[in-house]
């Protein structure tokens, strides 16, 4: 298949829908095991789908396209989109700002969960990876670099190098810019998909997720 990818520049609502819908089937359809992005994105929300369609990947998608980059690809010919990547570039954090967290929505979203779900994740998630990031990686290499907040593929339409073009895609601006990228993930298949583009492990953490526990483990390239 001849892929095509592009980024995502004024899209209109359709557009977004479709992308949110994309994503939705991405990561629901995803592993059920503890270490899936997909089951973490379930325990957040305590299994409401709806949830995490409107707030988690809609808000993502709209914070890249306001601060960041959303790049996007299908089958050449056709505008359809299969796969997808959230990117922010050096300097700019994901769903930090007040814009961004306006267009995002981000603290109704907050506001929705259960309070356990609310205190678990600003009083323990986002602390524990923020220290974790600096213990792997340094406190502002992340500022430092393209880091990619979300990426899922169509399940009908995974192993056909949709999500290495994305990749590939802003590692081209990287290369030119002569900074690196950091992605973090909870797969343990994911972990070797990286490792196969070049991406080096540069540590992993445990994070604590009910009576469970997954591993956040960060790779950076170069």
């Amino acid at each position: 298949m001849e892929i095509s990818v592009r980024k995502l520049i004024n899209p209109s609502d359709d557009e977004i829908d479709a992308l949110v819908s994309m994503l939705d089937r991405a990561f629901v359809n995803s592993s059920s095991t503890i270490q899936s992005s997909g089951w973490l994105f379930r325990f957040l929300t305590d299994g409401k789908r709806e949830l995490a369609a409107k707030y988690v990947y809609r808000g993502h998608v709209l914070a890249g396209l306001l601060e960041g980059e959303v790049w996007v690809a299908g089958q050449s010919g056709t505008n359809a989109i299969r796969a997808a990547a959230v990117w922010f570039p050096p300097g700019i954090d994901a769903l930090v700002t007040e814009a961004q967290r306006s267009a995002a929505e981000w603290d109704q979203f907050i506001s929705k969960l259960s309070q356990e779900k609310r205190t678990w994740w600003s009083d323990y998630f986002l602390p524990t990876t923020e220290e974790a990031s600096a213990s792997l990686i340094g406190r502002h290499m992340g500022l430092k670099s393209w880091h990619l907040l979300l990426l899922g593929t169509d399940p009908d339409h995974q192993g056909k190098g949709l999500s290495t073009a994305l990749i590939r895609a802003v590692e081209s601006k990287a290369s030119a810019e002569r900074v690196s990228m950091v992605v973090g993930t909870s797969e343990l298949t994911n972990v070797a998909y990286y490792q196969k583009l070049g991406f080096v492990v540069r540590g992993a953490v445990p994070i604590d997720i009910g009576d469970d526990q997954l591993m956040l483990t960060t790779l950076t390239k170069p």
